[in-house]
């Protein structure tokens, strides 16, 4: 475990929260970030149809502002197969016990349902639904877009945190590469400096 002995690493994660606030702030528009995960109702509640309109939203919001593609295309393909199991045949209650994972329940975007009741009581309806239409249209499981579409759309590539063997006990993949090695001796070093020790 690491120890912080200089109270440095709270100034630190303060700096990254603000920084990355900043940027959700100046992506996704001042009311959007202020108010855009506000009054939306849960997958339990009978008016969303049982889809997770919450988690869609922050998926969008992740997306938007930080270019969390293989994050946010992850996190909906968890939700993708409860949608698949669905049946309009069956009453909202038997859908939930039928569909619903325990480990993150709700479902994927239907364009068939009707969220104005779902939405009544957020800020913005209308943007909501056009965020989780977009949320579907760029995160579904047939959808691929190529680096370059990617990188139109600011989305750039995750940095790989898989575990190198510099860091024992940890199995590798592959192992780093010359640059990767330098970078991680400047993470050390910057880490060793604020009086993070080992």
């Amino acid at each position: 475990m690491f120890a912080d002995t200089t109270g440095k690493t709270d100034q630190l994660l303060k700096a990254a929260e603000t920084k990355l606030n900043s940027i959700a702030e100046e992506k996704l528009g001042k009311e959007w970030y202020e108010k855009g995960l506000l009054n939306v109702p849960s997958f339990y509640t009978e008016s969303s149809d049982g889809m997770a309109i919450g988690h869609m939203l922050w998926l969008h919001n992740c997306l938007t502002a930080y270019g969390m593609y293989e994050f946010a295309k992850d996190r909906y393909g968890m939700i993708e197969g409860p949608s698949a199991k669905w049946s309009k045949k069956r009453t909202f209650e038997e859908n939930k016990k039928k569909c619903f994972n325990a480990g993150n329940p709700g479902r994927a975007y239907d364009a068939s349902v009707d969220l104005t009741e779902a939405l009544k009581d957020h800020y913005n309806p209308e943007l909501a639904k056009q965020k989780l239409a977009e949320c579907h249209e760029w995160l579904n499981k047939d959808v691929k877009f190529t680096d370059e579409e990617r990188a139109e759309k600011g989305w750039s590539r995750a940095y790989n945190l898989t575990a190198w063997g510099e860091f024992p006990g940890m199995r590798t993949i592959g192992g780093p590469t010359k640059a990767a090695t330098e970078e991680s001796e400047q993470m050390r070093s910057a880490l060793q400096r604020v009086g993070v020790k080992n």
